[in-house]
């Protein structure tokens, strides 16, 4: 199944992004061995459990898109860069990132050496990878997409740690994804690896070539199939991760607009404080992310140079959150869970809430990520 759909992406790459079914059957012919009478129904069903747009879909791969229902035409589903995709010189790579001696840039440049790679490109687009070894949460993790530009050779001074053979190049088009894709969150039969697990999947010194349905499958699962792209929204996604991995947590006011605030905020939850809590209420266990929040402990009005902090935010369910942020409930230096006399005046609050109390929070895997204990002491004292 897995070189069938992979040899239909190439089919529609080939007939410019869309075709109707009797090409893709002509075209695809040659490439399935061993044909049987079913081929023709093969092909219809990997184009079916490949799209949203079916109800045969599988919830995984979203690759191909139906014109309209019925009418037998199908699409690459390309979410962005669809005429980079359609263009043939163009390869499609994983580009794994996060190693500061290196020199990288997310979004702006990315080093290698031309002995271990020479085959990446000026025009090749690429998906950009955290290793486990480099996570915040101990799991490799994609986090955006973008297109290499001009590539210039390294010297001593644009690379203190230069080798010869070594050489950047500027990345052009760069897009934040709008949810990251966790480990967790992938078999590695998702991109067609026989392992059990992801040991000696990426291995090629930081740059791995891949097909083009493995580049489409992580770049449509990290974006919406309806994207609109919105430049100050990508903007605002790549400062912000620039500013986490260098520990700059503060968003001025001078940089606070009604609708960029909305954007910092949507980050903040999305991209910091779920994944480090594992998508659960740190109180509650509730796993539902339509459910969940993320908590400031100090307020985002009043804290300027915290707003981005990942220590200053707990994930909660929507009730605990109005109640923390009420401080009817707050935690204490121990990390466990306290409930103000108010909340026992209301019978049924008290009944939701009262197994908590006492109970040690859910925190993160690292240390690092817990919340600050000074920010819990404010919040504990601020009444009101």
């Amino acid at each position: 199944m897995e070189n069938w759909r992979k040899s239909i992406v190439e089919v529609l790459r080939e007939c410019n992004g869309e075709s109707n079914l009797e090409e893709i059957y002509e075209k695809i012919k040659p490439s399935i061995p061993n044909l049987d009478i079913a081929w023709k129904a093969g092909t219809r069903s990997t184009l079916e459990i490949n799209s949203s747009d079916s109800e045969a879909w599988n919830r995984k791969h979203d690759l191909f898109g139906n014109i309209e229902k019925g009418s037998g035409v199908w699409k690459l589903r390309t979410n962005y860069y669809r005429n980079e995709i359609l263009d043939p010189n163009t390869n499609f790579y994983f580009l794994t990132t996060g190693k500061k001696k290196h020199g990288d840039i997310n979004y702006e440049k990315y080093t290698w050496n031309v002995h271990q790679n020479n085959k990446l490109k000026t025009g090749d687009i690429f998906i950009y990878r955290v290793s486990q070894k480099n996570s915040f949460n101990n799991q490799f993790y994609f986090f955006g997409a973008g297109k290499i530009g001009t590539i210039y050779a390294a010297n001593a001074e644009s690379k203190p740690d230069f080798k010869e053979g070594d050489v950047f190049a500027n990345i052009i088009k760069p897009i934040e994804f709008e949810n990251s894709i966790f480990q967790g969150e992938l078999k590695p039969s998702d991109l067609d690896h026989e392992g059990k697990n992801w040991e000696r999947y990426f291995q090629n010194y930081g740059i791995d070539e891949i097909s083009l349905d493995k580049f489409l499958f992580i770049l449509n699962k990290g974006t919406n199939k309806d994207i609109k792209f919105d430049p100050e929204e990508n903007e605002i996604q790549i400062e912000t991760r620039k500013k986490i991995f260098e520990h700059d947590y503060k968003v001025p006011n001078s940089r606070v607009t009604a609708k960029s605030r909305g954007i910092y905020q949507r980050i903040f939850r999305e991209k910091i404080i779920l994944p480090n809590y594992e998508y659960r209420c740190a109180i509650t266990g509730i796993k539902t992310k339509s459910c969940l929040t993320a908590a400031h402990i100090l307020k985002w009005a009043d804290y300027e140079e915290y707003r981005l902090d990942p220590q200053n935010g707990i994930c909660l369910s929507k009730l605990v959150d109005i109640c923390f942020e009420r401080n009817l409930i707050y935690i204490d230096d121990t990390y466990r869970v306290n409930l103000r006399d108010e909340i026992k005046k209301d019978e049924m609050l008290y009944k939701a809430l009262f197994k908590y109390e006492g109970i040690k929070i859910h925190l993160p895997n690292q240390k690092s990520l817990y919340p600050n204990k000074k920010f819990l002491e404010i919040h504990k004292n601020k009444i009101g």
